[in-house]
């Protein structure tokens, strides 16, 4: 495209990314040379609640969100809004059955928690699969926006990686968890405003939002919601209520870093607010992606950049559209593609800090339980500087691989999350469950969501996208880059793009039931890994001296099923013990 970036832009940028820097230095010139590693880790639990709300929003969703999102609804429509609308049941479950834990356990790290509950062979399995996945995510969320920027605006892909890797790893390393969380505020407002600017200035250049919504219609992406009971259906209401609420419990009760900011509260009533309200902020975040992606379509819907071969890759699509209608106001592009730096920094800073903290809390500790918190602060500060380093060289070996196999590796990175979560629903819900059945929960778990995956890429379940048009495109269209794109990702027949819309009948026809396993919805993939994870779990604990619920510590299960379970606990503590925890509970 012949849209580039000004000085003014660059300049923008480089303030937003200093302003994150300076957050960094702030935080640790406050704590001063001698910085606690409780400070380090959890901000001397003495963060803000809103503080810390706008941090688990930012944190969950980052570049990949702030530019795929918007992609994701600019080919399918908007009934992706559908998984941020039906979980709203998850911040509440999250809140009221599993945040109360980790609080009254004081723990810095769910594995800690998995290590007290079950043993430390459970923890470091599940400590092993979490860092190998964060690293390659850490590596992928420097990459892919830095990709899309680099080819959608000309912005160096090697500038982008390093500015986010250095600037990172720096305020991270220095600053500890208070300046991730004050960053991530900077930051969560930053992609509000970037995301509001470009619907408003989208909306107005289309017309308004009722001839948005005519020419989403007239595109075939007026339908709001999705009745069908189909599993292979990419978006349907239960694609969202059940798949999604399962990837969002995951993330609210399973990462390390929502872990982190839940006992960096100052109270655990806080902690639970928090929770609830940082969860319900990430569904306000993606349905303002789905907006965007809205808008972007309405002012494409006659001239498909992809189709007219101006893009070559949907994730593009997000700063194509900031080049094509803000390059004639200098600055305005610099702000959102700085947005889209905010994004990165805060998903990767706050995972760079989670793997730190597991570093420290759960190899440290044990090794070296003698080590004063003075050298132990520090060292977990070198090691954060070379984690860091280790990321941005991850970001860059991505550079030399080829785009199926980064989706492969962020499709493991996901099916690790949901047995990690059922181990710890395991520990929480089921005082019978043992560690062999949390081991062979977990070990399950990851084997079926690895089956599906595989199953899923040999007998493609690539859901073809909703039509598209280049009607009215001023420019000629290049055939032979048309014909090779649309076959490889769009899989609809040449004669069905060329002109207007599409009718269905150029959609190619459903494939045959008997592979139905793999391609259902990748939504679903975090509910089937959760619950494999859970049944495997029961089973082979009743197989293997099924725990007698007497003697399992109420402090490790969820408030409900303790006060459940209270009354067999007194034929092994004092009567007056049980009764002081009850009444915490």
């Amino acid at each position: 495209m012949d849209a580039v970036l000004s000085a003014l832009d660059y300049v923008v940028i480089a303030a937003m990314l200093l302003i994150s820097c300076g957050i960094g230095v702030l935080f640790a010139v406050r704590a001063g040379p001698k910085q606690t590693s409780n400070d380090y880790f959890l901000g001397s639990q003495d963060v803000p609640v809103i503080a810390v709300v706008l941090s688990i929003s930012a944190t969950i969703l980052s570049a990949v969100t702030f530019i795929g999102t918007p992609a994701e609804v600019y080919l399918y429509g908007p009934t992706y809004g559908l998984t941020a609308l039906s979980r709203i049941h998850v911040p509440i479950i999250t809140s009221i059955f599993f945040v109360p834990v980790y609080y009254r356990l004081k723990v810095v790290t769910i594995y800690q928690y998995i290590g007290m509950r079950f043993n430390d062979t459970v923890r470091y399995a599940v400590i092993f699969i979490r860092i190998i996945s964060g690293f390659l995510f850490m590596g992928v969320m420097m990459y892919a926006p830095a990709l899309a920027l680099s080819l959608a605006t000309g912005l160096s892909l090697q500038f982008s990686i390093l500015s986010v890797g250095l600037i990172c790893t720096f305020y991270t390393s220095i600053g500890g968890i208070k300046a991730v969380i004050w960053t991530d505020v900077f930051q969560a407002c930053a992609m509000l405003i970037g995301a509001v600017v470009m619907v408003v200035a989208g909306t107005v250049k289309i017309g308004g939002p009722a001839e948005g919504w005519s020419r989403a219609v007239e595109g075939g992406r007026g339908e709001l919601v999705d009745f069908r009971a189909d599993l292979t259906v990419r978006f349907t209401i239960w694609s969202g209520a059940i798949g999604a609420s399962f990837i969002w419990l995951s993330n609210g009760v399973a990462r390390q870093e929502m872990v982190q900011r839940y006992n960096a509260c100052r109270t655990e009533r806080g902690a639970r607010v928090a929770a609830c309200l940082g969860l319900i902020g990430t569904a306000v975040i993606e349905l303002l992606a789905v907006a965007v992606g809205m808008t972007i379509f309405a002012y494409y819907y006659t001239c498909d950049p992809l189709k007219s071969g101006r893009i070559g890759r949907p994730d593009q699509i997000v700063p194509f559209f900031i080049m094509d209608i803000f390059s004639s106001y200098p600055g305005i592009p610099g702000l959102l593609i700085g947005c889209v730096f905010c994004a990165a920094l805060s998903s990767v800073s706050s995972a760079l800090n989670g793997v730190v903290a597991t570093a420290g809390q759960d190899v440290i500790r044990k090794l070296k339980p003698g080590l004063s918190d003075f050298k132990y602060t520090s060292l977990a500060k070198l090691i954060s500087f070379g984690f860091g380093i280790l990321t941005i060289m991850l970001a860059f070996l991505a550079t030399m691989l080829s785009g199926g196999i980064l989706q492969t590796i962020f499709s493991i990175a996901g099916i690790t999350g949901g047995p990690i979560c059922g181990v710890i629903i395991l520990g929480m819900f089921f005082p019978r469950a043992n560690s062999m059945g949390a081991m062979s929960g977990l070990i399950g778990g990851v084997a079926v969501g690895v089956i599906q995956y595989v199953g899923s890429q040999v007998f493609s379940s690539r859901s073809p996208p909703l039509p598209l048009s280049i009607s009215e495109c001023e420019i000629s269209v290049n055939m032979t880059q048309l014909t090779s794109y649309t076959s490889d990702q769009y899989t609809t027949s040449i004669t069905g793009i060329t002109g207007g819309f599409p009718s269905t009948s150029t959609l190619p026809p459903t494939n045959s039931d008997s592979h139905a396993f793999f391609r259902i919805s990748y939504l679903y993939l975090q509910a089937l890994t959760t619950i494999s994870c859970v049944l495997i779990g029961i089973a082979v604990s009743y197989a293997t001296s099924w725990n007698d619920p007497k003697v399992a510590d109420p402090k490790f299960l969820t408030p409900f099923i303790a006060r459940l379970y209270a009354g067999s606990k007194n034929n092994h503590n004092s009567e007056n013990t049980e009764q002081m925890y009850l009444r915490k509970i």
